[in-house]
């Protein structure tokens, strides 16, 4: 799954969206996502896969489940892991993470 794809699914939720970081700041809720990191793999030398987890943050005033479920069900075709909620004391807000992994097969 591409960046562009991601984008595309997030931005049907109606609220801003943004790769890693706004360049102003958002009106409650808002979701930022990006790569965490990526892992290529292969055998005989010879890069094959592209490994990437992706991480998409919802930031909401209030505890969103309905939401949250919005976005699980746009990435159901992947196994999406969701961590604990997380309350930002000094931004007011709660903070809820998804991640999933994407694998691409490298191109020659």
């Amino acid at each position: 799954m591409e960046l562009s794809e991601i984008y595309t699914k997030l931005r049907t939720l109606c609220i801003p969206v943004a790769y890693l970081k706004f360049d102003k700041p958002q009106k409650l809720p808002f979701i930022a996502y990006f790569e965490a990191g990526t892992e290529i793999q292969g055998a005989d030398n010879y890069n094959l896969f592209r490994r990437t987890e992706i991480k998409i943050e919802l930031y909401s005033e209030k505890k969103n489940p309905d939401l949250e479920r919005k976005i699980e069900n746009l990435f159901r075709m992947v196994e999406i892991e969701k961590d604990g909620d997380t309350y930002l004391n000094e931004e007011n807000m709660f903070l809820t993470v998804f991640s999933f992994e994407t694998i691409q097969k490298m191109e020659d």
